[in-house]
């Protein structure tokens, strides 16, 4: 069988492309075809950079998690992001190792240390299965029944081939909406541990100051290793696990790149919109955008002051700190896109013409005149709902006790409606490990303090919501001290114990946040009905949409980004983020030692004194006079691309991706070449600090072996 089965999508062909980046593009590796690519840049053969029947640059590409990453050896070792592996050096710090404040080096194999939840993979082959996911779908003029004739498919399709397939995990992505799907299999490597993990100061330096900005001078950057089994499968942590053989590994270039050099990056980028309708961003620009960013303001701020000359509060609460701080920037920078660009409008406009061409045409005009005006009138509907569904989605993630308990009601509900015995065991098995999962997620982010005011605050945000948006749950008086103070959630090891031992007596406790939450859980499940109808007649106009902007603009599209494996190319360049303001494409580490304040720009005494001796090594670039930090480049990149390699023309690994400058927070909506740019922690940094600073000859060395 071959390794990869093309795609039979078509997608827009961009073999004209001059030596200048005009276009956007995540391109899937079915397009790569379609790109003259030795016109754009590439020094390779395309087949060494995808290989459809052979190994391949692509084969060093792993997902990390949510992010990217690549293998850098033949051991196993992959370089990604400091942010990426952030949450996992938090796990294993504590006040006497605080490995967040002063990094992790493992010196040997044996000193790694379990990155304990993380799970890679790796794409081992797809295929278009869009005819199968939607049979029995064209006879259908309900649309609750397509989108339920979908599932079972996705459902069928899916057990199927991980039947087939016993050592890989395969899943199907849309790529566009309920139109367009595709079946991926991929490779797991379940036992993953860290193997250096710069200090805080080096690997997030500036903090949230400096995220999602340019000038930056981050080294963004950790290493990993991936183990399995001695007879080369996945497998979990076990200390008789070996490192994992990649077919093909990345080779690094410590002489980097200069300004206009072509660049491309193979990762997998989380999500971007640029397919939805005007309405859709109307949504996200006047409610969705500022919301979030507004209660994980409220977040931040609460967590910061409770943890205010606490050290161990402030390592539990560290790595939910920079995840929500690093959302709420990225929030507040679209919305400015949005008031600069003028987008929503522009997408109305866009939408206008359309209407009218269709409407110029009796075919066209019987098939799709009526999407528009009909997504419109439902997004009307979320329009008005907006505030109260959006509290819905946020009440359980800032109360984590009321989520245990608004789990525990919900698996109830389900065991409750078990018919025999054999059911029950079975749900025990499958059902009870997703519920431990669940208690184990609440547990570890549960705190008293925070608990109680997140409640408070929800409590209000509540009541202040008009008619149309009333929580009803909460319209009637609660005692938030009295509630809490009588709950028994707050024994968190009988709830576990009973989670492990006894579902039946847990599912049969008698408390008063457990009765808060079936209420609340009863409400919302309502109004997610009414959700689930709007979302199917949605999945069925979107289709319909697509297909009427292809024929009006006579082009096929690139789908959205949607976690899978995308290709994305351009160049190194500044640019003019605001008017009288241009910004050059690399940093250096003057500017390092020029931020230093002791405060939000904390500087090892080391690099300092590396910096007074210029100790560079042979990593110095010549027309910088300097060792570059990070670089910009106009690739097309959005969350998820975070640890992706940035390569050369000869595909050689020359950065690691690792940010966006603010005005490129608007990429998930639209690129743009003024304003796109992406940020890379300059390979040349990466090998200073293992050399210079962190003494990680070991390391250095495994890493520019041949």
């Amino acid at each position: 069988m071959k390794k990869y089965v093309l795609l039979t999508l078509t997608f827009i062909s961009i073999g004209l492309f001059q030596s200048h980046k005009t276009d956007e593009g995540m391109f899937p590796l079915s397009e790569l075809k379609n790109i003259n690519l030795k016109k754009v840049g590439l020094k390779i053969k395309p087949i060494e950079l995808y290989n459809p029947n052979g190994v391949s640059i692509v084969d060093a590409i792993v997902r990390v998690g949510g992010c990217t990453g690549s293998f850098v050896s033949n051991d196993g070792l992959i370089v990604t992001n400091h942010h990426c592996a952030f949450s996992f050096v938090a796990a294993i710090s504590d006040t006497v190792n605080d490995y967040i404040k002063n990094g992790y080096l493992a010196r040997t194999h044996n000193q790694e240390a379990q990155a304990k939840g993380l799970v890679c993979k790796i794409a081992a082959s797809y295929e278009d299965v869009s005819t199968k996911v939607l049979q029995g779908t064209q006879g259908t003029a309900d649309a609750a029944e397509r989108l339920k004739i979908i599932a079972n498919n996705l459902k069928t399709i899916t057990d199927a081939e991980n039947k087939a397939n016993p050592t890989l995990s395969c899943e199907i992505s849309e790529m566009f909406t309920g139109r367009t799907y595709v079946l991926f299999r991929y490779k797991l490597l379940k036992d993953v541990r860290l193997v250096y993990v710069p200090a805080r100061s080096i690997g997030e330096y500036g903090g949230e100051r400096d995220n999602w900005v340019w000038p930056r001078h981050s080294g963004d950057f950790a290493f990993l290793r991936a183990y399995v089994a001695p007879d080369g499968s996945a497998a979990e942590y076990s200390p008789n696990n070996v490192p994992y053989k990649p077919a093909k590994h990345l080779v690094i270039n410590p002489k980097g790149v200069n300004e206009n050099d072509f660049v491309f990056v193979l990762g997998y980028p989380g999500r971007t919109y640029r397919h939805q309708p005007a309405a859709f961003y109307k949504y996200h620009e006047q409610y969705m955008l500022q919301y979030i960013s507004n209660i994980y303001d409220w977040q931040i701020e609460e967590m910061e002051k409770l943890s205010k000359g606490n050290q161990t509060l402030a390592i539990k609460y560290a790595s939910r700190i920079k995840q929500l701080a690093n959302t709420t920037k990225n929030f507040k920078g679209k919305l400015q896109g949005f008031r600069r660009t003028g987008l929503t409008a522009k997408k109305y406009k866009d939408e206008a013409a359309l209407q009218d061409f269709l409407a110029k045409d009796e075919v066209l005009k019987a098939t799709y005149s009526n999407v528009i005006p009909r997504i419109n009138v439902l997004y009307d509907e979320i329009l008005k709902y907006a505030p109260r569904n959006l509290w819905y989605d946020q009440i359980y993630s800032v109360t984590p006790m009321l989520s245990m308990a608004a789990a525990i009601d919900n698996f109830k509900n389900a065991y409750q409606l078990l018919k025999n015995d054999a059911e029950r065991t079975d749900f025990k098995l499958k059902q009870g490990l997703k519920l431990k999962q669940a208690l184990s997620v609440a547990f570890s982010k549960y705190d008293e303090p925070f608990e109680m005011a997140a409640f408070k605050k929800m409590q209000a945000d509540a009541k202040q919501f008009n008619k149309d948006n009333s929580v009803e749950t909460f319209e009637k008086s609660i005692n938030a001290d009295e509630l809490y103070s009588k709950t028994i959630f707050k024994d968190t090891k009988m709830i576990e114990k009973l989670a492990n031992e006894d579902m039946e007596k847990l599912f049969a406790l008698q408390d008063p946040l457990l009765d808060l939450a079936a209420s609340l859980n009863k409400e919302i499940n309502f109004y997610d009905e009414q959700d689930k109808k709007r979302e199917a007649e949605l999945n069925l106009l979107m289709a319909k949409y697509v297909d009427a902007k292809s024929v009006f603009q006579n082009k096929n599209f690139v789908p959205d980004a949607n976690a899978t494996l995308r290709f994305t190319y351009g160049y190194v360049k500044g640019y003019s983020p605001n008017d009288a303001e241009y910004h050059g494409p690399f940093t250096s580490l003057r500017g390092v030692v020029e931020k230093e304040d002791g405060v939000d720009y904390e500087l090892l005494p080391l690099i300092k004194e590396l910096y007074a001796a210029k100790e560079y090594g042979d990593l110095l670039k010549p027309s910088l006079g300097d060792l570059p930090v990070n670089f910009l480049y106009n690739l097309d990149t959005t969350g998820g691309n975070s640890g992706s390699p940035v390569m050369n023309a000869k595909g050689e690994l020359v950065g690691i991706n690792f940010d966006r400058a603010y005005t490129a927070t608007i990429n998930d909506y639209a690129w743009n070449e003024s304003y796109s740019r992406s940020v890379a922690v300059d390979i040349r940094y990466v090998l200073w600090v293992l050399q210079k600073v962190a003494k990680a000859n070991e390391l250095n060395d495994e890493l520019v072996k041949k």
